[in-house]
């Protein structure tokens, strides 16, 4: 009796590594070598149709005659080998196209430019000690700290209010969310039209330098190079506004406002060396993602039973109580899921970047940075080290959401 339960035992886990190893190896074999080869030789048309007959009937006779080997385990384990069979493919493809280029680009960021050697840890001691990288840290601790912060802060109000509004609640909430539908490069080309600078005398076509030079000042009237009349109006004169080159601000010290803050104080020094440029990019992400922050905490609000919010406003708490004091800690998981999704969003941030400024003017980012030293520099083992730090900052926020949702399945 002993000596069957180990042969069942055997039995199990050489079909558990028929449907987890050799079965999906030899699926994707199939698929990979047939069509690699059959592209050379018959048209795109043509191996669409024998994809769909050929493709289809091997997946179909390879997950049968899997089935037919479970059918011979003993009957106890066939449930659970049947979801291997299922979830083997899965988890080779994932291994496939996700770990091992995880483990091949930490392996590269130790090799040189051509990954021909090792040069062990210079690659990282560049990117902690490279002026321009340096620049690019600074900027991505920036986006996250503001970016995420803003957008969790501005989508609670947001939401808040417009949860408390009595008519037009949905068309409020469909205008905030606009933003989201717009594709980020979409989002950058508009807010670039509005950053837009001309040098002068040319007509200012951005929308802030539009109104900034039509300002009168001064007795002076100053229009944005208008004909009225006939006679030529333009924002020449000495007392009119002149624009300004918002996004190749590196900081506020061509900016009028800061003459008179004294360079050497604490605090105005700090506000003369803000980044104008990366601050002004920053805006974009978040009129984007605003509107859903919002339409997630309004739902996260209206699950709040309606006992909770009248207690409170019974015993004489004021809207600003009630929401710091019942409504933030009633939706505290949801504040911390729509952060982690800002926090990975931040990360990878990279249209908003590449469309407005290239990276240039020190507006760079990690994403960006990644793309520039592999295709721009020809640099492998650096563009892997870049990809690297990323995915060291993601790490911590995946390994937290794992272990969050393994405590809310437990409880």
């Amino acid at each position: 009796m002993k000596q069957q339960t180990q042969q069942e035992k055997l039995k199990t886990i050489g079909i558990s590594f028929l449907a987890l190893g050799f079965f999906p190896l030899i699926w994707f074999l199939f698929q990979a070598i047939l069509f690699r080869e059959l592209t050379e030789l018959i048209s795109r048309n043509l191996l669409v149709v024998f994809a769909l007959i050929i493709g289809s009937t091997f997946v179909f006779l390879l997950f049968w005659g899997m089935d037919k080997i479970i059918k011979l385990s003993p009957k106890d384990n066939r449930e659970s080998l049947e979801a291997r069979m299922f979830a083997g493919p899965s988890l080779f493809m994932i291994s496939l196209f996700l770990f091992y280029p995880a483990i091949r680009t930490l392996y590269i960021s130790f090799k040189d430019r051509y990954s021909n050697d090792f040069v062990g840890f210079e690659n990282y001691k560049w990117a902690f000690s490279d002026p321009e990288m340096l620049v690019t840290i600074r900027n991505q601790i920036i986006w996250l700290v503001f970016v995420v912060s803003l957008v969790l802060f501005i989508g609670l109000i947001v939401g808040w209010l417009s949860d408390r509004l009595n008519k037009g609640e949905a068309f409020f909430k469909s205008i905030v969310f606009m933003p989201m539908a717009i594709s980020a490069v979409g989002a950058s080309a508009i807010f670039k039209f509005i950053y837009e600078y001309r040098p002068p005398p040319l007509t200012q076509i951005g929308i802030i330098n539009g109104i900034r030079v039509s300002v009168d000042r001064l007795g002076t009237q100053c229009m944005n190079n208008r004909v009225i009349d006939g006679v030529f109006n333009g924002f020449g004169d000495p007392n009119c506004l002149k624009p300004i080159g918002w996004l190749q601000q590196r900081d506020l010290t061509n900016l009028p406002f800061t003459e008179n803050l004294n360079p050497d104080g604490f605090l105005s020094s700090i506000l003369i060396n803000l980044p104008v440029n990366t601050m002004l990019l920053m805006v974009i992400m978040i009129w984007m993602f605003t509107g859903f922050a919002a339409v997630v905490f309004s739902a996260g609000i209206k699950a709040i039973p309606t006992e909770i919010m009248e207690a409170g406003q019974i015993d004489g708490a004021s809207e600003l109580r009630v929401f710091r004091s019942i409504v933030i800690p009633y939706i505290k998981s949801t504040i911390i899921v729509v952060g982690t999704y800002m926090v990975v969003t931040v990360l990878k941030a990279f249209d908003i970047i590449y469309v407005s400024t290239r990276g240039d003017l020190e507006t760079n980012l990690l994403a960006v940075k990644m793309l520039d030293e592999f295709s721009k520099y020809r640099n492998f083992g650096r563009s892997a080290t870049v990809a690297v730090l990323i995915f060291v900052c993601v790490l911590p926020i995946i390994v937290g959401t794992a272990l969050r949702e393994r405590e809310n399945t437990q409880s």
